[in-house]
């Protein structure tokens, strides 16, 4: 829905206005890439598909870089290397152009530019300081809000050359994208980094003035790749201020409320922090995130949403849900019952500190009933979380087979022993526990209680209502 919404008010904007004016620059007075001429071409299909909102011009001339030749363009993107042969005074008017209220913005080696000239180092938020890896990697969303990155969430893969910089500062700029670490080796030569943080796309004010950077586009296919073709359009109407995206530099430093790891369906307090194998929980505290809220779209689970993740005794865990209030995650069904277990959150670059948790057998907690039947004798479904282990193990985060996982529990209605069916994993979930009830008989119509008890420790209470 939001993809649309970009594109409804792109298209709305070609039809009221005349086309954002970008000047598209490819001069290198340093390394020469091979891929300009696909980032050309790929800016021709960018100006294509906005639909008349954008007129992209590419150019090596330097001398449009004056308070004359910006005159004509509301947005400059460098593509850029080495020391450019610019005027003191072309310096000054470059930099005013933005600070009066226009866009910058810059691809891959437009770090590697003006060393010398260090208003440019802090216009651009970094410089390149090596590129240890050349290789397909997995890239995380941690602003989900923003317009270049709304159709990349929560992550991605591509094969790319990836920088990492120095001057670089969560307190100057706002992440966009991050490395996924995992999917490299952090101990390669020439990593240079030490905090883990390799930040892949960022945006800033400067000024009156915006300013977007990613650090993509070494290869031909990089510039040929939709998704990153989106990303430029989208970034270049923002930087052009069409688009509406907060620039806000954020940083977190995620803190775990005392007992406030829950379980996630009745929400009670737990002081010491109890859950079972395989339970879905709330994690609620401050700052967990950067400052953006994002849900899981697909299974199985992604382990880090919006720049955040949940470490359960040092590993991530599958994530529902993350904000900067609440987390929702599923533990692993691995974790051994009365063995010590400990919860950490990370964003961004921060860990909050170990939460303890005491692992039971089971913990077990209601959402919901189905009932298609509400009599004596019917069967109704209940969903819940809790239950512990199941056999056949399967990985948390996965959704549950349509071939059942069975398991026996005691079901409670109106404080009456319920025959149980069926439970298990609920079928096409991830975590979720289904619970197939026959209502004794014997129950008088109106208001019923059902709880879960599985050994000495009852769920809590959901009512739903018995019929005539």
């Amino acid at each position: 829905m939001r993809r649309l919404a970009v594109l409804g008010l792109l298209f709305a904007l070609a039809a009221s206005t005349a086309p954002r004016r970008v000047l598209f620059v490819t001069y290198s007075a340093g390394f020469r890439h091979d891929s300009i001429t696909a980032a050309r071409a790929a800016m021709d299909t960018i100006t294509a598909q906005s639909g008349g909102a954008l007129e992209i011009v590419a150019t090596e001339d330097l001398s449009l870089l004056s308070a004359e030749g910006l005159a004509n363009f509301d947005v400059v993107f460098f593509f850029t290397s080495g020391e450019l042969p610019l005027t003191d005074r072309q310096k000054q008017d470059f930099l005013a152009f933005v600070r009066d209220g226009k866009g910058f913005g810059g691809a891959h080696s437009a770090t590697d530019s003006n060393y010398a000239w260090p208003e440019y180092g802090d216009l651009i938020g970094g410089y390149f300081d090596g590129h240890p890896w050349a290789q397909p990697v997995s890239v995380d969303v941690e602003d989900p809000g923003h317009p270049a990155t709304q159709a990349l969430v929560p992550s991605f893969r591509l094969l790319e050359e990836i920088y990492q910089f120095r001057t670089f500062s969560r307190d100057r700029v706002r992440v966009l994208l991050t490395l996924d670490t995992g999917t490299v080796n952090l101990s390669a030569p020439g990593v240079n980094r030490t905090d883990g943080d390799f930040a892949l796309a960022w945006c800033r004010n400067y000024g009156r003035g915006r300013v977007f950077y990613t650090a993509f586009g070494h290869f031909d296919d990089t510039w040929r790749d939709p998704r990153i073709q989106t990303m430029l359009r989208n970034a270049l109407l923002w930087l052009a201020g069409d688009l509406p995206g907060d620039a806000t530099p954020r940083s977190a430093l995620p803190s775990v409320s005392s007992g406030g790891v829950v379980n996630a369906a009745s929400f009670a307090p737990a002081p010491q922090n109890f859950v079972a194998p395989g339970s879905l929980v709330s994690i609620f505290g401050s700052q967990l995130t950067s400052g953006s809220s994002l849900a899981a779209a697909t299974l199985p689970l992604p382990v880090k949403l919006a720049g955040a993740s949940v470490l359960v005794n040092g590993s991530p865990i599958p994530l529902l849900y993350v904000s900067p209030g609440q987390i929702n995650a599923q533990l692993p069904f691995d974790l051994p019952p009365g063995e010590p277990a400990t919860l950490q959150v990370s964003s961004a670059t921060s860990l909050s500190r170990a939460e303890p948790l005491l692992v039971e057998t089971s913990a077990s907690g209601v959402f919901a009933i189905l009932a298609t039947g509400r009599r004596p004798g019917d069967t109704i479904s209940i969903f819940a979380t809790g239950l512990g282990a199941v056999s056949p193990p399967l990985p948390a985060g996965m959704a549950a087979p349509l071939s059942p996982l069975s398991r026996t529990l005691a079901v409670s209605i109106a404080g009456q022993s319920a025959f149980v069916r069926f439970s298990g994993l609920a079928p096409l979930f991830a975590g979720l526990y289904q619970i197939d009830a026959v209502i004794p008989p014997g129950i008088a119509s109106g208001p019923a209680e059902v709880v879960i008890k599985m050994g000495d420790r009852p769920s809590n209470t959901i009512s739903f209502t018995i019929g005539p």
